[in-house]
């Protein structure tokens, strides 16, 4: 899977979700198929829980588009989301405490997306600077690597 093709649709669907005013025309994260294996079944890549993310963050934000969600009614759900896939950790809890955060603001019209959009970045540029100290660290922060992707930061060091 290429960046570039998710950093646009993840890019478009954080705008919805955040800020409500963009329209989400990017298709979604192509699935990859595999033939039938005698394999013990492992747990799903980093990669497919991401792409599963992005999945649902994509339904939502049409959800969001059409009116039919608020953007904390869609911030909520992800969440349900990125619990079911990786469960709860550290970085990926307090992430998406700012995210939800940032919803209420924005449908409560007091944030502009700009300055949503910097305060979110801001708590992911802290994880990047406290992230090489931590110990242990969480195995699978998807939802924090899902929204540095977003900003074009690098992910978190794994």
């Amino acid at each position: 899977m290429t960046l570039a093709p998710f950093s646009r649709l993840a890019s478009s669907l954080t705008l919805v979700l955040l800020a409500g005013c963009s329209l989400l025309q990017q298709p979604a994260a192509p699935v990859r198929s595999s033939a039938p294996s005698s394999a013990p079944a492992q747990a799903p890549r980093q990669d497919s829980r991401a792409d599963a993310l992005v999945r649902e963050a994509t339904r939502l934000a049409g959800k969001v588009k059409a009116g039919e969600l608020s953007r904390t009614a869609a911030a909520d759900q992800l969440n349900l989301t990125r619990l079911k896939l990786v469960g709860p950790n550290l970085v990926d809890d307090n992430t998406f405490a700012m995210y939800r955060y940032l919803a209420v603001e924005r449908d409560a019209g007091r944030l502009t997306q700009e300055e949503s959009q910097a305060r979110m970045e801001m708590r992911l540029r802290e994880w990047m600077r406290r992230w090489p100290r931590m110990n242990p660290r969480p195995p699978e922060p998807v939802f924090t690597d899902f929204l540095l992707k977003v900003y074009g930061l690098p992910a978190l060091d794994h």
